[in-house]
């Protein structure tokens, strides 16, 4: 076993654990645990941000297999529809949560995934310019973790430059793209909660 072989390895190990649903299970559940009251000690309001951020957009791995287009295309076809599904339970949740007037925090949390899932729909389709989902779908969580939680948690941004180097590692990413979609995170979570 190569060094090269095994730092291949590691590297999709960390992009596999970083996709974006399973960044946002990470942060609902430590928000869950150290701060009940921000889902109004419901546990309702948990389970339902796990469930469209987190079973929604990860049910693109299993449909890919059901969908002829999205099979066809591969790995790039499996990002498409990871992509779509994470849209469609991040706008179907930010409607649950609206209409059922769920506590102030939850709001914001999905009003966050939102706006990073139009920033990163303007940057890449409009502008075509690649922003990297992977890496907005980290830093966006975890500044929206400090926010909630404080700066103790500022230590989570740990997992940054481990996803940059996995991104450059695999070849699924430019240096731009990261820093671009990193940025598309913070951005989006600093207009949401301030």
């Amino acid at each position: 076993m190569t060094i090269n072989y095994l730092s291949q390895k590691i590297a999709k190990l960390i992009s596999v654990f970083t996709v974006v649903p399973i960044i946002a299970l990470l942060v609902i559940t430590i928000i869950y645990l150290n701060d009940s009251s921000f889902f109004h000690h419901n546990l309702n309001w948990y389970l339902m941000s796990i469930f469209f951020l987190v079973i929604v957009p990860l049910s693109a791995y299993w449909l890919k297999n059901y969908i002829p287009k999205y099979r066809q295309q591969g790995r790039e076809g499996e990002r498409k529809l990871a992509f779509i599904t994470g849209i469609i339970g991040q706008f179907f949740g930010t409607v649950t949560v609206f209409i059922l007037n769920g506590p102030v925090g939850v709001k914001l949390l999905f009003l966050t995934y939102i706006l990073a899932g139009i920033l990163l729909t303007i940057c890449n389709s409009i502008i075509k310019f690649r922003a990297s989902g992977h890496a907005c779908g980290v830093a966006g969580p975890l500044t929206f973790l400090i926010f909630i939680l404080g700066k103790n948690y500022l230590a989570s941004f740990i997992l940054l430059p481990l996803v940059f180097w996995s991104r450059l590692k695999l070849r699924r990413h430019t240096m731009s793209e990261l820093v671009l979609g990193a940025l598309l995170g913070v951005i989006a979570t600093v207009t949401v909660v301030y």
